[in-house]
């Protein structure tokens, strides 16, 4: 009886989804890839299928395997592809893909040409079935690009070495882009008939295709990670956005015939980069964790789904097809290695450089996958060649897709292990050797207390140590294969990974900014590519220095009221970036010793952190000196993060212990991460605070509270620069003004000589223009500061309802009459 497609198709998820399982668990502790078993039990499956030998037997397991072997090449692509190429580039560490870029290019671009001219010459010369030049082309360019999909799949069960893997899979991910441009031109070409192509078109066609889908995952990129930053603390909505922009950037990048795979990696930097300070903290590891998922489902049906469409496709009874295909399979390896051997020399010097033993796995990396067989796929479906030569084409890029993953797939581990490239590198394992021995001192010192313990004290101790597996140090455990500088380097960089991991840990704790993370981290990773060194980190002083746009963006009177506000940005940047630093080198200070190979290294290495923290220290003093209410907006901002994240862990603490019920403490999350929302939406010196009108009017507390409150809400802060001039003596104004922040130079002529005071905040700024409308004296900003403009009018309608106002201000305006201060001429500048 016939059954529903979409229960057919449910039952080949189900299905499919439990023989991974299965075989997942059934490989456990075995040197074989998941991968390579489930492409030949989808190959065994599509056989019986083929042969109806469960027809009678399983008649809807039989129409479930029917409706896959009938699946359009477009399912494939557009189900399959935005999953595992997502996952693969969101996983990737972007500042390694971004120094790799130029070996990436070179072996996706100009490799992939090379090899589709060399493939084509092949099958031009070899191959029986006298095919034309155009169609040579086209099975070059569909055979041609190493698929993702295989290749990812592969490096992240063998690999240990993160470059090589990089590299590797930033090839397989962006040579499709290259491969599907120019399979859609001999596609073209081949149907039409035409003899020749024009190099000007293939560049042209090229570039548009990628530079396109390179537009549409940066344009979406940017438009969702800026929603996702808009969002707070909701798991769902922020991975539903990631699924919906991966599916819908892939879907608008092909149907405008641009690159779907580059739009895809370019979404996912975006995510894995910018994004990944705008993903909710809390969420982060979340969305790793079901992008994993996902991918792995995706990896699981998708070899099932190519085993099975092979067997039940392609044609078995012709010779001349096994002949070819035998001629093929060494031919492609052979094509790859003098591809990679042309590129080697400049391989060897881009980027992080290209040993013989990682070309050498490069090479038998070069798997085929469900993009070749999706493409030759689409030639069987169209109909617009002939017959025979898409059975031709369909069962020599199953072959290879066969012959890649079981025989390269299958052997890669065993190559890595020849190499020598399945195993930590000597300075490298030395590292993990150390710590190893610091986990095992520390068992030891535990012991003791274990022992004596009233309900332990009865244990086999000697089965307790076989069972962790606990040994004595009688001697030092660490490798002596790696050279004294290899170890110093490895231990560098783990100390920078270390003081990476902790601007994250303090971006999660809500204490260290989105921009002021991203920046630090920049730093690390720079460091990490060059000569990881520790310190100083004088590349921290550019970063604090006032950028040249902003100098003489305060040269215009425009613009300077804006670059003064940008300014004073920069400013609490500035701290925001070194109290950071300053944690971050506390934190690697203590995994010193724990760290470091020798002695004297250690001592260097303290040294360099305290260089460190030097530098820091007196750009926070300079700050806290000049720009006080700065600092405390900052401090405030994170002390109260810390605490509503600490409120948070409480809750979440009594729920786990069943004192709340999940309603009740759900509700009180709720309202804590309300507040945490506001508190992140709000600029940190728009936080209200209760006393600030009481400290910018300080002569004003005996003044009624209603007084003060409607001078503070009436203020009209502007900012001003350092030397900035702010009036002129006797210039005629509206206004009168109080520092708010920072500090500014008054000065007067007074009996033949220059008069100097400096205002500080809460002092009042040309306050005889109550009485002569002038201003007195000429004013000067010192430093980076702000002043509160209050209009005259205003002023002294308070000062009629307020008798106290009226005696405090007047008291003012004898003060500033009187001019108190030092003579400028005796005393220097102030």
């Amino acid at each position: 009886m016939p059954f529903e497609l979409a229960l057919l198709a449910l039952l080949f998820l189900i299905l499919s989804l439990l023989v991974g399982a299965l075989v997942r668990h059934g490989l456990k502790g075995l040197p074989v890839p998941y991968t390579v078993v489930l492409l030949i039990i989808g190959l065994l499956l599509g056989m019986v299928q083929r042969a109806g030998l469960i027809t009678d037997s399983a008649p809807m397991l039989t129409q479930s395997l029917a409706l896959v072997s009938d699946i359009t090449p477009e399912v494939i692509l557009y189900l399959f592809l935005p999953t595992l190429i997502f996952e693969s580039a969101f996983s990737l560490e972007v500042h390694l893909f971004r120094r790799m870029a130029p070996q990436i290019a070179l072996l996706a671009i100009p490799g992939l040409i090379m090899a589709t001219l060399l493939t084509a010459l092949l099958a031009w010369q070899w191959f029986p079935w006298e095919w034309s030049w155009a169609l040579c082309l086209l099975f070059g360019a569909l055979i041609s690009a190493t698929d993702p999909v295989a290749v990812v799949a592969l490096l992240k069960e063998v690999s240990s070495r993160k470059r090589l893997e990089t590299l590797i899979e930033g090839e397989s991910l962006l040579n499709d882009g290259t491969a599907i441009v120019l399979f859609s031109l001999f596609y073209s070409m081949a149907i039409s008939g035409a003899a020749s192509v024009s190099p000007l078109n293939v560049v042209l066609d090229f570039i548009w295709v990628v530079a396109g889908g390179l537009l549409v995952g940066a344009v979406t990129g940017v438009i969702t990670v800026a929603w996702v930053g808009k969002v707070f603390n909701d798991p769902i909505i922020e991975i539903t956005l990631s699924v919906v922009a991966a599916y819908l950037v892939f879907f608008i990048a092909e149907r405008l015939h641009l690159s779907g795979v580059v739009a895809l990696v370019t979404l996912a930097l975006v995510f894995a980069g910018t994004g990944r300070t705008r993903i909710s903290p809390e969420v982060a590891g979340f969305l790793h964790h079901f992008w994993e998922v996902m991918a792995h489902m995706a990896n699981t049906v998708i070899f099932l789904l190519v085993g099975i469409l092979i067997a039940a496709r392609v044609p078995l009874d012709q010779p001349d097809l096994w002949w070819s295909l035998l001629l093929l399979y060494p031919a492609l390896l052979v094509i790859r290695g003098i591809t990679i051997g042309a590129f080697l020399p400049l391989l060897r010097r881009i980027g992080i450089g290209l040993t013989r033993e990682k070309a050498l796995v490069l090479l038998w990396g070069g798997l085929r996958g469900a993009v070749s067989l999706a493409l030759a796929l689409t030639i069987a479906v169209d109909q617009l060649l002939p017959r025979e030569v898409a059975d031709q084409i369909l069962f020599l890029c199953a072959g290879t897709v066969v012959l890649t993953i079981v025989i390269n797939g299958s052997t890669m581990g065993h190559l890595l292990g020849m190499l020598g490239l399945n195993q930590l590198p000597a300075a490298k394992q030395a590292t993990v050797d150390r710590v190893k021995g610091i986990v095992t001192d520390e068992l030891h010192q535990l012991l003791p207390n274990l022992m004596t313990h009233p309900f332990l004290s009865r244990a086999n101790w000697r089965q307790v140590k076989r069972n962790i597996l606990l040994q004595e140090r009688t001697v030092d455990e660490e490798s002596h294969l790696a050279a004294p500088s290899a170890l110093g380097l490895a231990c560098r960089r783990r100390l920078l990974e270390t003081e990476r991991q902790s601007y994250w840990a303090q971006f999660d704790k809500g204490t260290l900014g989105r921009r002021s993370t991203q920046l630090l981290v920049q730093l690390v990773e720079h460091a990490l590519d060059g000569d990881a060194e520790i310190g100083p980190r004088t590349s921290l002083q550019p970063l604090w220095m006032t950028p040249l746009w902003l100098s003489w963006g305060r040269r215009f009177p425009l613009l300077r009221p804006w670059a003064n506000s940008q300014l004073y940005r920069h400013l609490a940047l500035g701290y925001d970036l070194a109290r950071g630093f300053m944690e971050a080198q506390v934190d690697l200070k203590s995994h010193i010793r724990e760290l470091a190979p020798d002695t004297a290294l250690a001592q260097r290495l303290a040294v360099e952190v305290e260089q460190n923290l030097s530098l820091a220290e007196q750009h926070i003093h300079q700050i806290r000196d000049r720009h006080p209410e700065l600092v405390q907006a900052l401090e405030t901002q994170a002390a109260s993060r810390l605490l509503l994240n600490r409120e948070r862990t409480v809750i979440r603490r009594q729920m786990g212990m069943a004192v709340l019920a999940e309603p009740e403490a759900q509700k009180l999350l709720e309202a804590v991460e309300g507040r945490m929302h506001k508190l992140q939406r709000t600029s940190m010196m728009e936080q209200p605070d209760a006393e600030r009108p009481l400290k910018l009017f300080p002569w004003a507390r005996r003044c009624r509270e209603s007084s003060r409150k409607a001078l503070h809400d009436a203020l009209v802060i502007t900012s001003y620069g350092d030397g900035d001039l702010i009036l002129e003596a006797g210039t005629e104004l509206g206004s009168i003004g109080v520092v708010v922040e920072g500090s500014v130079e008054a000065r007067w002529r007074m009996a033949g000589s220059t008069r100097l005071k400096i205002l500080t905040p809460g002092e009042m700024v040309a306050l005889s223009v109550l009485e002569s409308g002038q201003a007195q004296a000429s004013y000067r900003g010192r430093n980076l500061c702000k002043i509160g403009w209050l209009e005259v009018q205003l002023v002294k309608k308070l000062m009629t309802q307020d008798e106290t106002l009226m005696g405090l201000l007047s008291e003012q305006l004898q003060m500033e009459l009187t001019r108190p201060g030092v003579d400028e001429d005796k005393s220097g500048p102030g």
